[in-house]
């Protein structure tokens, strides 16, 4: 139990899954808004994701400097794509990039940053795209927020031409760090995150979906040091974080670049069979 809601985990393969309890639909539009991006403590999200943009980017070059050994042009689609950095960045490397995302707020400042026509609001059953159309899906921290990530994974498998290729980026139940943290571990945030994955469930579900991995590695972030403390405070449950956050967040310290090489971040770029 965390944040009044229960953890389930099977015992079998070791999948763990939040029991949110009401309709993802109505969830979806009353959690993601604009204080999931500015810092509500209720949300344990982002403490200002423009603010952060310099981390948050520098964390997505990471992201592109693998993809671009698999593809360098064509269309690409970022799924959650937030306030449009991925976008941004994927038009800049040559791409022709659109995005979509469930928060209207986001979405609104997207379009604001790349163009109306390259942004769509809603979940990945709410948009439409026609079929194998695109070269690059991504989901960079996404996939942990999906109600049905099976049924999500096929719809956007019909979107990307066959040899397309599918970014994930999510949290990894077996890493050291999820091992010692436990609850307290960063990605176990209930509700906004609903399925937690390892390497042996993630690379399961792909391959009887038709994917094939094709190369999987880990990586360490860039975050503001305000973001660490907003964390600690919330995720972390920390009450020494909590007192010390109004402080760090209103001095120069917020703004402070820290690396955690903690490496509890799993990526996989698997290629449409």
């Amino acid at each position: 139990m965390k944040n009044g809601y229960t953890i389930y985990r099977c015992t079998s393969c070791g999948l763990a899954m939040t029991d949110l309890g009401r309709p993802y639909k109505a969830f979806v539009k009353e959690h993601y808004t604009d204080e999931y991006f500015t810092g509500d403590p209720r949300r344990s999200a982002y403490v200002n994701y423009e603010q952060d943009k310099p981390f948050i980017v520098k964390n997505f070059r990471k992201y592109f400097d693998r993809i671009t050994k698999w593809k360098t042009t064509g269309k690409f689609l970022d799924v959650g794509c937030a306030l449009g950095y991925g976008v941004e960045m994927a038009n800049a490397l040559g791409f022709d990039a659109y995005g979509f995302d469930p928060s209207s707020y986001a979405t609104g400042r997207a379009k604001a940053l790349v163009g109306d026509k390259r942004i769509k609001t809603g979940t990945i059953d709410d948009v439409t795209y026609a079929p194998d159309s695109f070269n690059v899906i991504t989901l960079f921290d996404v996939f942990e927020h999906l109600d049905d990530p099976r049924k999500d994974l096929a719809k956007l498998k019909n979107l990307l031409t066959k040899d397309g290729i599918l970014m994930i980026a999510t949290g990894d139940t077996s890493s050291f760090l999820a091992k010692v943290l436990k609850r307290r571990w960063t990605f176990y945030i209930p509700p906004q995150h609903l399925f937690f994955f390892s390497r042996a469930t993630l690379s399961t579900l792909l391959r009887q979906l038709g994917f094939e991995p094709l190369e999987w590695f880990r990586i360490s972030k860039w975050l503001s040091t305000r973001y660490v403390f907003h964390l600690a405070r919330t995720t972390g449950e920390s009450r020494i974080a909590r007192l010390l956050y109004p402080i760090v967040y209103k001095s120069a310290l917020g703004a402070i670049s820290l690396y955690l090489p903690v490496r509890d971040n799993m990526v996989v770029i698997a290629r449409k069979l």
